[in-house]
């Protein structure tokens, strides 16, 4: 059985010294994009060291869609799941964001049959495997608290190709 998708309909955003809630579609229409992609903050600033085709992966599946324009923006804030399955929103900084063009999606990839050039355009951090294994773990524990590592782990990715646009 997959794993439930993070809520693709809203987010938080930075608000001063708070947060609010706002509709994803009306923060991509504002940033001129179809859609977003949400990265830690970690992986936000390896994009500096990225050139201009980027490969991002997700835990087990993504909805993002080859075609869709996208906006990468930071995650001040994780989000996570409460006891019972309730999630709390990531709150991201809608002030830095990098736009790309998807041009590819493979779900549900077990992670040590990622090909080796697709590690060449991932972030700095996730050039392998094992690397790639612990951003999964990293970035989702807190949203399936009730998985182990390996359990994540096991869930394979989702690959994301995407063609950064020049900022």
């Amino acid at each position: 059985m997959p794993l439930p998708i993070s809520n693709s309909r809203h987010v938080a955003v930075a608000d001063g010294p708070g947060s609010r809630v706002v509709a994803v579609a009306d923060l991509a229409a504002s940033l001129g994009v179809d859609a977003l992609i949400r990265l830690h903050e970690e992986d936000f600033s390896g994009l500096a060291r990225v050139g201009c085709d980027l490969v991002h992966f997700n835990l087990e599946r993504t909805i993002n869609r080859a075609g869709l324009r996208y906006a990468l923006l930071p995650i001040r804030q994780a989000g996570r799941r409460r006891p019972g399955g309730a999630e709390e929103l990531p709150v991201l900084d809608p002030t830095r964001f990098r736009t790309g063009l998807c041009v590819a999606v493979r779900q549900g990839v077990p992670v040590e049959a990622v090909p080796p050039a697709l590690f060449r355009a991932s972030l700095p951090a996730i050039r392998d495997a094992d690397a790639l294994a612990a951003a999964l773990v990293r970035r989702y524990a807190g949203l399936f608290p009730d998985l182990a590592p390996a359990d994540l782990v096991a869930r394979g990715c989702a690959i994301t190709r995407l063609r950064l646009a020049e900022d």
